[in-house]
């Protein structure tokens, strides 16, 4: 009886694989480009992208051009993209189309001398235009 039990088990977790969240084509063109912030003295760029068959959006920090850009993978949780904060690499990011314009929301880390995060300080709130619609 036991060697029944097995294969009918084995069938279950065969049949039984992990799902993919497929995201939408409208989160999807909603967040895809390039988008700037714009002050007096410079211009803030980021880059958002999907790519077939992932369930996560690539965010191209650019900046100001001054620093080397960083490529992080934001997850989406509703209707906005979100990136957890890292030791060393980035604070709390939170993105939202609204309007047609990116609402990207940063909450600082604080963070303890062993690497634990210890709480969260103020969000500041950056709203940046697109430039362009990568296709």
């Amino acid at each position: 009886m036991r060697p029944i039990l097995l294969i009918i088990f084995i069938l279950f977790i065969g049949r039984s694989g992990a799902q993919t969240l497929e995201i939408p084509d409208r989160i999807k063109s909603a967040f895809t480009g390039t988008w700037a912030y714009e002050t007096r003295f410079q211009t803030n760029t980021v880059v958002i992208w999907f790519e077939p068959g992932n369930e996560y959006a690539n965010f191209k920090d650019i900046g100001s051009g001054e620093a080397p850009p960083r490529t992080f993978r934001a997850q989406l949780k509703g209707k906005v993209l979100f990136i957890p904060a890292k030791l060393g690499l980035n604070d709390e990011l939170e993105m939202e189309v609204i309007k047609g314009k990116l609402n990207l929301r940063a909450k600082s880390i604080i963070w303890d001398e062993t690497g634990n995060m210890v709480k969260t300080g103020t969000v500041e709130t950056r709203i940046f235009k697109r430039t362009t619609k990568k296709k």
